[in-house]
C-alpha cells in the first residue's frame, strides 16, 4: 500500500509538472504571437513603402537618360533616391526561450521548426540584404553630390522638434553636365534598384512565412 501511495503520489507530481509546462508553454505562445503581429504590420508597412520606392527609381533612371525636367530631376532624386525603410524585427519573446533554454517547453516539432526557420535564416536573409541595400544606398548619397545642389533647400527644426525642408532662392541646374558622370550615377541607382528588388523578394517570402506561423500557433494554441 505505501509503494503504491508513493506512485500515485509520483504520477500526480508528473501530472502536475506537465500542466505547469503546458501553461509556460502557451504564455510563451501568446507573447510570441504579439510579437508576429506586430512584424507582420511592419513587414506589410516596409513592402508598400519599397514598391512605391522601386517604381520611383525607375521613374529616376529614365528621367537621368533623358535630361529633360531639371525641376522633376531634384524632386525624383530627393523621394526615391536616399529615403530608406528596413525591417525591424520584434525578437523579443524569441531570445528569451532561448536564452532560458524553454525552446524544449514546444512540444510539436513542426511549430519549433517553423519558429527556428522564421527568426533563423529568413531573418538573416533579410538583414544581410539590408547591409549590401544600405551600402548601396549609401554610395548614391555621395555620387548625387557631385550632380545635385542641396544648397537650393535648407532642412530646419520646429519648435516641437519636427524637421521640414525650405526652399532657397535660385535656379535649379546641375552642378555638372558631364554625361559620364551623370551616366555612372543612373546606374549606381540601377544597382539599387537590382539590390532592393532582391530585398522586397525576401520580404514577400517573410510575409508569408509569418502569417502561415500566424495562423498556426492560433490554431494549435487556440489563441486569438
Amino acid at each position: 500500500m505505501l509503494f503504491f501511495a508513493v506512485f500515485c503520489g509520483f504520477l500526480a507530481e508528473n501530472q502536475r509538472e506537465h500542466f505547469v509546462e503546458h501553461q509556460r508553454e502557451k504564455k510563451y505562445m501568446q507573447s510570441l504571437l504579439a510579437d508576429l503581429k506586430g512584424d507582420t504590420t511592419e513587414i506589410k508597412s516596409v513592402i508598400d513603402f519599397n514598391i512605391t520606392k522601386f517604381r520611383g527609381l525607375d521613374t529616376l533612371i529614365s528621367a537621368l537618360n533623358s535630361m529633360q525636367n531639371k525641376d522633376e530631376l531634384y524632386r525624383l532624386n530627393r523621394y526615391y533616391a536616399v529615403n530608406i525603410y528596413t525591417m525591424i524585427f520584434n525578437d523579443r519573446t524569441m531570445r528569451q526561450l532561448l536564452n532560458s533554454g524553454n525552446m524544449r517547453l514546444i512540444r510539436r516539432q513542426a511549430i519549433s521548426d517553423s519558429i527556428m526557420n522564421y527568426y533563423g535564416q529568413s531573418k538573416d536573409d533579410i538583414m544581410g540584404q539590408e547591409e549590401v541595400y544600405g551600402e548601396m544606398s549609401k554610395r548614391l548619397l555621395f555620387l548625387a553630390e557631385d550632380i545635385f545642389d542641396q544648397t537650393l533647400s535648407s532642412l530646419k527644426i520646429d519648435d516641437k522638434q519636427n524637421f521640414y525642408r525650405v526652399s532657397n532662392s535660385g535656379t535649379r541646374e546641375l552642378l555638372t553636365k558631364d554625361k559620364r558622370i551623370i551616366k555612372k550615377y543612373a546606374q549606381t541607382v540601377s544597382t539599387c534598384q537590382g539590390m532592393l528588388a532582391i530585398y522586397l523578394e525576401l520580404l514577400f517570402d517573410m510575409k508569408d512565412k509569418s502569417e502561415r506561423l500566424l495562423s498556426l500557433l492560433e490554431k494549435e494554441y487556440r489563441l486569438k
